[in-house]
């Protein structure tokens, strides 16, 4: 086996700055790596930069000593020049840029930081001293994989060892109030059932299933037995109105709630069905099985592996495109909503069928 392609870091790593600001699916694939440099460097502060309306994520996460935020909700010159002198006078010793845009890759250089790991771009790679190429293992080479995977990779090449390296399950933590009014929730739901969640939005027009065809889903779950819960997120209130009302058979439509709520009703979930989004993360890293429908990107890079997490796509040469929208929509509208809804059903029977072997 090649040996890691470790980086000569200048010690000591008092003072570590991982960036991520963003998207909720990418700042969860960026917890096992937090998790690692707190076990990897046991004696150093822990921090990281993302967008201030995906704090919730961290704001319970057990690996980090102080969680820095961009000022998206509220905006203003002034709240950014706080932030830039503010990190300025941090003195961070490591900083990793997970995102790699010119905003990132100037703020890695602006810290003033001796090691500044980040993506050798075109135009942004300058502002680093340690570069590496997307998409490369501890190893330096291309490797297509986990993502989770590919970042614990980076910290690696940083220095990190043992068996955390191998740890690719996601963290995220809620609050008590949050499980206290999800329980409620459900209590009031009463369901008997197994509960299956079914989340229609999307954030790209490409990679999104169309919502005639979730409902089809839905209904033939439904139909089998299963209580069926709509969920949504900020802006995404009509998908799932939409959804319900294309629907044959009864449906719950989910009540609006945060990030911690959110994470606290897909614990309680049998399975999630979902596009390739966020959402289909936050489940996992709450424990919930999942079964995910992809088709301009791929499963590769965004499914951890394990079984309970399965996935869907057409058999069509243009899959993997990653294009973020599509004149003809070909390898969503393919997926037919039979053979969805039974891998659906064939999973919540396995995982019924675990249960019941379970001493």
């Amino acid at each position: 086996m090649n040996a890691v392609a470790r980086f000569a870091l200048r010690q000591p790593l008092r003072r570590i700055l991982l960036i991520r600001p963003r998207a909720l699916g990418d700042v969860l694939l960026a917890t096992p790596a937090l998790r690692a440099l707190r076990v990897g460097y046991p004696e150093a502060e822990v921090h990281m930069l993302v967008d201030d309306v995906l704090a919730p994520l961290l704001d319970e996460n057990p690996h980090l000593d102080r969680l820095w935020c961009f000022p998206r909700r509220r905006r203003g010159l002034g709240r950014w020049a706080r932030l830039y002198r503010d990190m300025k006078r941090a003195r961070f010793d490591l900083v990793i840029d997970l995102h790699g845009t010119p905003r990132t890759a100037f703020l890695a250089r602006w810290t003033g930081a001796p090691n500044r790991v980040g993506y050798a771009l075109r135009g942004r790679g300058r502002w680093y001293n340690f570069r590496i190429e997307r998409d490369s293992d501890r190893h330096g080479a291309w490797r297509q994989q986990y993502a989770a995977r590919t970042n614990l990779d980076i910290v690696a090449r940083c220095g990190v060892t043992g068996p955390v390296l191998e740890d690719t399950s996601l963290v995220f933590v809620t609050n008590r109030a949050a499980e206290k009014r999800m329980q409620e929730y459900f209590d009031a739901l009463a369901a008997d059932a197994p509960c299956v969640g079914v989340a229609p939005a999307g954030t790209w027009q490409a990679k999104t299933y169309p919502v005639a065809s979730f409902a089809r889903v839905a209904d033939r779950l439904a139909q089998a037995g299963c209580t069926v819960i709509l969920l949504w997120g900020p802006g995404e209130r009509a998908i799932v109105d939409a959804a319900r009302a294309a629907m044959q058979a009864p449906a719950v439509v989910a009540p609006a709630t945060g990030l911690h709520e959110l994470a606290a009703l897909l614990g309680r979930l049998d399975l999630l069905l979902s596009n390739d989004s966020g959402v289909k993360h936050l489940a996992e890293a709450r424990g919930t099985p999942t079964l995910t429908l992809f088709g301009p990107t791929s499963p590769v890079n965004w499914v951890s592996g394990l079984r309970e997490h399965a996935w869907l796509r057409s058999a069509l040469p243009c899959v993997g495109c990653n294009f973020t929208r599509c004149l003809h929509h070909t390898c969503m509208l393919s997926l037919d909503h039979a053979t969805v809804a039974a891998q659906a059903l064939r999973q919540l029977a396995q995982a019924r069928q675990e249960r019941l072997s379970m001493p």
